[in-house]
């Protein structure tokens, strides 16, 4: 009798250390969702700062895509839509916001015959300019 009862202790023992376990999973896969969301937020609300755009203009820009400057700057850009518009077929015109709303980084696209568009200029005014 004692053996039995002694097993049946055991065995739900094992039980609870399996569920326990189980919640562990579950609760690093919450806070991994958590983490992600707030990395999302972020990243809409980024904006370009004047040592991010310093780092840009010292390297090979104008090999860049709008999708391979966005990811190098960290801040997703807005197309311009009035002044794309205003350029015609082949072009792009794309804003980078900055750390205030005076301040931004205009960049024009320009199509090359196979269809990527690569920075033709850099604009940049307000906080990101030299004083």
């Amino acid at each position: 009798m004692k053996r039995k009862f002694l097993l049946f202790i055991i065995a739900m023992l094992l039980c609870l250390s399996l569920a326990a376990c189980g919640d562990g999973d579950k609760k690093n896969e919450d806070e991994s969702n958590v983490k992600s969301e707030v990395t999302e937020k972020e990243e809409e609300n980024a904006v370009l700062t004047k040592e991010k755009y310093d780092e840009l203009r010292n390297t090979e820009w104008r090999d860049f895509t709008p999708e391979e400057m966005e990811e190098f700057l960290g801040v997703k850009y807005v197309v311009n839509e009035e002044s794309t518009e205003d350029w015609g077929e082949g072009y792009l015109v794309v804003d980078f916001p900055g750390p205030d709303e005076e301040s931004s980084l205009r960049v024009l696209f320009k199509a090359d015959d196979t269809g990527k568009f690569t920075p033709s200029s850099l604009s940049a005014n307000g906080q990101l300019t030299d004083n």
